[in-house]
């Protein structure tokens, strides 16, 4: 099938374009992150801000690999994971779970805030929905569930989308961005905190010496005290977990020449729903 336009996410299209150097002479630092997207930068931010010497290695460029393609959805609420988790590992670790995806999402509007960084940032309610009236039963499950772990969830019906839904479930209170964007402006506070940012560096391997890990990229060198691998599919793990994982894809979008479509970040599930915020894809 031949579709006119370009290939490239619309979050990296409408981002600045970053210009980090190379990493070229061997060096040292007190943490080396691998990977320039949202896990590795958010890493730096904060390790920079607690007063550590942080160099993070981007194998090619800032925010525009698996963060700058995302659907750009900030929420914690993932399919119909609450009720999954309480019934297999219990109420307090699903607490645990849902708390530490609650924090993500803070953290990631307050850094926005606070940084000042431009991302069309906007808090949205997010849904999981299904056209099935048979599944609804499970949704109305997950939405007791939430609720009992904390967050303002329920059901509606129909789903408030441009397309006939049998209900869905609603998070309040979520939020959307332009990932590439926000990142571009992490990137710069990380700068301007003192840490260091390489591009087009590809790590190769990780080596544990006697008192400190070496990490290699080409002919070089960094040495350090700690490391944080913060790829997609981990390049390197002390437990050899990077051989038994696979990447995953996201869906893909063809945006028409002109106008807009609502609500197309969906993923379809196991349990036959999807998911999707109240988010909007502008043609430019």
């Amino acid at each position: 099938m031949q579709l006119s336009g370009k290939v490239e996410s619309c979050w990296v299209a409408n981002a600045p374009e970053t210009h980090y150097p190379r990493y070229e002479q061997s060096d040292r630092c007190d943490v080396a992150i691998v990977g320039g997207g949202i896990v590795g930068l958010t890493s730096a931010w904060l390790l920079s801000k607690a007063g550590y010497a942080v160099t993070v290695l981007e194998a090619r460029k800032i925010g525009q690999q698996v963060t700058g393609r995302s659907t750009a959805k900030i929420t914690a609420q993932h399919s119909l994971i609450y009720s999954h988790l309480i019934e297999t590992l219990g109420l307090e670790r699903a607490r645990l779970y849902g708390e530490a995806n609650h924090c993500g999402v803070e953290l990631i509007v307050a850094l926005a805030t606070q940084l000042d960084i431009a991302c069309d940032l906007e808090r949205k309610n997010a849904y999981a929905y299904t056209h099935e009236p048979r599944r609804m039963t499970a949704i109305e499950a997950e939405a007791d569930a939430a609720r009992s772990l904390g967050f303002d969830a329920r059901v509606v019906a129909p789903a408030p989308l441009p397309f006939a839904t049998a209900g869905a479930l609603e998070f309040t209170h979520q939020a959307q961005f332009n990932p590439a964007q926000y990142l571009v402006g992490l990137a710069a506070a990380i700068i301007a905190n003192g840490g260091r940012i390489f591009e087009n560096t590809r790590v190769e391997d990780v080596e544990r010496g006697s008192n400190r890990w070496r990490v290699k990229a080409g002919r070089h060198r960094l040495d350090t005290e700690a490391v944080v691998v913060a790829t997609n599919v981990a390049m390197w793990t002390p437990s050899e977990l990077d051989v038994t994982l696979r990447p995953r894809c996201h869906t893909a979008i063809r945006l028409p020449p002109d106008g807009t479509i609502t609500c197309t970040s969906t993923r379809a599930t196991p349990e036959g729903t999807a998911t999707c915020t109240g988010m909007s894809f502008c043609a430019s």
